[in-house]
């Protein structure tokens, strides 16, 4: 018995419209990973995380390095150009683009000398505050008893009379 063409296709149709349910339904219920994966899936999860979040601290280390160095840089750059003065060729050269003939003469800084403060041997300072006396007094009679408030008690001898209970 011979089929047809269309006979083969009609049954492999049916034969597909049978197993392909039947085949999704056992992938779906016997394709689980296992405790030991799930455990490695969430192990990478997690340095991943932790991978971003170290990325994310030295990039703001290293920008703030790179600010901190053009920050030095920028002063460093600031300290050079102040402190430089025009030589003589310089000066004239520079006066002569402006089309005067007769410069003046730079202006020679002078480093000011480092004052340096005696150091009193005394204890006593002039510009201090006096101290406040009243405040002294009380401070020196906090030993005495005041009136109206009861002695403490001895405290070895609450220590003795526990002790023999």
């Amino acid at each position: 018995m011979a089929l047809s063409l269309y006979q083969y296709l009609v049954i492999g149709f049916v034969t597909a419209a049978i197993l392909i349910p039947i085949v999704r339904w056992f992938w779906k219920r016997f394709d689980l990973p296992s405790k030991r994966a799930l455990k490695i899936l969430q192990r990478q999860e997690e340095d991943e995380k932790e991978r971003a979040m170290w990325a994310m601290i030295e990039a703001k280390v290293e920008a703030e390095a790179k600010a901190k160095t053009e920050f030095d840089n920028k002063q460093k750059a600031k300290l050079e150009s102040a402190g430089k003065s025009l030589d003589e060729t310089e000066s004239e050269t520079a006066w002569a683009s402006l089309g005067v003939e007769a410069p003046l003469q730079p202006v020679e800084r002078e480093v000011a000398p480092v004052l340096e403060m005696p150091q009193e041997e005394s204890g006593t300072n002039e510009g201090a505050e006096e101290p406040d006396w009243e405040l002294v007094k009380r401070l020196e009679n906090l030993g005495d008893p005041v009136q109206g408030v009861p002695n403490a008690p001895d405290l070895e001898e609450l220590k003795k009379s526990k002790s023999l209970r």
